[in-house]
């Protein structure tokens, strides 16, 4: 008896507007998941749950956005 394996439903999962899926994030930020996680650690992004799927970590569009812009250096003076 052959068992089919199926994808997790997260590949219809609709974020709630004004968020991302931390997936979605990766794409837009064209970086892997193992990267988005440093990023979230590394930044201290908040992340959020949605109750209709508690599986789901989710990032604000804002919170993302705001990390493909470019930062000052740090110890460098303005030329």
């Amino acid at each position: 008896m052959a068992v089919e394996v199926t994808a997790m439903a997260e590949a219809t999962y609709r974020p709630p507007d004004g968020y991302l899926t931390m997936a979605d994030a990766a794409d837009q930020l064209r970086v892997s998941m193992v990267t988005m996680r440093k990023i979230l650690n590394d930044e201290r992004l908040q992340t959020y749950r949605d109750p209709r799927n508690g599986r789901v970590r989710l990032l604000r569009v804002e919170d993302v956005e705001r990390l493909t812009q470019p930062v000052p250096e740090q110890g460098k003076a303005a030329a």
